[in-house]
């Protein structure tokens, strides 16, 4: 039995006396599933009545509902804070499909009656559900038979689906969590960007910290924004602190200020700190687009020395392309590569395996000048440095690219590298 069957059904009591239409069902929580515990029946243009359940009949062959009293004797129901209305709440609402990596549409509500009740068993998020809503499914039928494709039926178990917030039918898969935290970032971030503001952050609070950075790093501007907005404080904190600073100061440009010094508060103040430098910067410009996460290492140092200093500090492969010198002020005195770390003899000085010209920009160096000097010198990263010639953070290729490639076209060459 599905609701589509039963929506509208005209609502008689013993007598032939006509209440009303059926225009709802009223579910409960029950030990195993949900039970039909109420009808709402709609008796004229601005007349409904939620009747409880005790008032009806309910034929299983017809499958039609009938008033087990007079219509003078029906009761009215109370409704709880964990009361789902399946045509208001259900119905047309969206859940995680995580197996296909999308959000569904419930078209249908499936309900199957056992011992003289009925309980709400499933969803249907298939087109043979549509169809059935639109009351297409003789149509469908005799097109199936001429064209041998028959649209099937898709019922999700409700023991699988729960509601975001009782009473309101915003609906996830219960296994979402475990399953989406399987996912490959990028798929958790497409399916939580097809869900409503209020389901996206109730989804991203499933998942952990780690994970949740990385999906938010995967994300549009706008949706990021949306996301940070309506975290708690602490937890966006959490959050940003595991991202990337320039990502993290990226997405806490694009929210109000008020909110910003709120998160900026909760979090480390050492993070906090490299944030709020970030973000004193112009974007489009080497300083906004840069990352302070980069290993430097001092040129007195030997191979052996910085291979225990890398391994101490366990960077990102992000930030490892090179590896930068400086001295003691912190001036930008060389650079070389994690092979040339490696091949050298281990007593050897960083002074002696670097190499002392380092390609770089300033501050205020513009897109179109971090892009030719990596294209010219085809490298994967540039230092920044200040007027001083002190590292300040690194621009990499991909970082860069966000800037150039048109949005539309990113997406096209990260589905080709996918």
């Amino acid at each position: 039995m599905y609701l589509s069957f039963v929506l509208g059904q005209p609502i008689k009591d013993p007598n032939g006396v006509v209440l009303g239409r059926l225009e709802d069902l009223v579910a409960s929580p029950a030990p195993h599933l949900p039970v039909i515990s109420a009808v709402v029946v709609k008796a004229g243009r601005r007349t409904v009545r939620n009747i409880t359940w005790e008032c009806f009949n309910y034929d299983e062959d017809s499958e039609r509902f009938s008033l087990a009293v007079s219509v003078d004797e029906v009761k009215d129901y109370g409704f709880t804070d964990e009361d789902l209305l399946l045509r208001t709440n259900v119905m047309d609402k969206q859940i995680v499909d995580v197996h296909d990596y999308r959000v569904v549409r419930v078209n249908d509500v499936r309900i199957e009656p056992s011992s003289g009740r009925l309980y709400l068993v499933g969803v249907d998020v298939g087109m043979r559900g549509l169809l059935r809503r639109m009351g297409w499914m003789h149509i469908a039928d005799k097109i199936a038979k001429i064209t041998k494709f028959k649209p099937n039926s898709q019922v999700i178990a409700w023991h699988d689906v729960e509601a975001f917030e009782r009473g309101v039918g915003r609906l996830k898969l219960k296994v979402s969590a475990e399953r989406l935290s399987a996912l490959h970032p990028s798929d958790i971030a497409r399916i939580i960007s097809e869900l409503d503001p209020h389901q996206r952050t109730d989804l991203m609070q499933t998942l952990d910290v780690e994970t949740a950075a990385d999906v938010l790093t995967e994300m549009d501007a706008e949706v990021q924004a949306s996301i940070v907005e309506n975290l708690e404080d602490e937890r966006a904190a959490d959050i940003l602190e595991e991202m990337e600073p320039d990502e993290a100061a990226d997405v806490l440009g694009d929210i109000s200020a008020d909110r910003r010094e709120d998160i900026l508060e909760e979090m480390e103040p050492e993070e906090a700190e490299d944030v709020k430098e970030l973000l004193g910067y112009k974007d489009n410009t080497a300083g906004g687009l840069m990352t302070t996460e980069y290993v430097a290492l001092s040129r007195d140092m030997t191979a052996q020395e910085a291979i225990d200093r890398i391994r101490e500090l366990e960077p990102s492969a992000e930030t490892i392309y090179y590896l930068y010198v400086i001295d003691s002020s912190e001036h930008l005195v060389g650079v070389l590569s994690l092979r040339d770390l490696i091949i050298a003899q281990p007593s050897s000085l960083i002074e002696d395996v670097m190499e002392p010209r380092v390609i770089h920009v300033h501050l205020d160096a513009s897109v179109e000048d971090i892009a030719h000097s990596l294209s010219d010198y085809n490298l994967l990263a540039l230092p920044v440095i200040d007027e001083e010639n002190r590292l300040q953070g690194i621009v990499t290729v991909d970082d860069a690219l966000e800037e150039i490639i048109p949005e539309g076209r990113r997406r096209r060459i990260s589905k080709i590298w996918s």
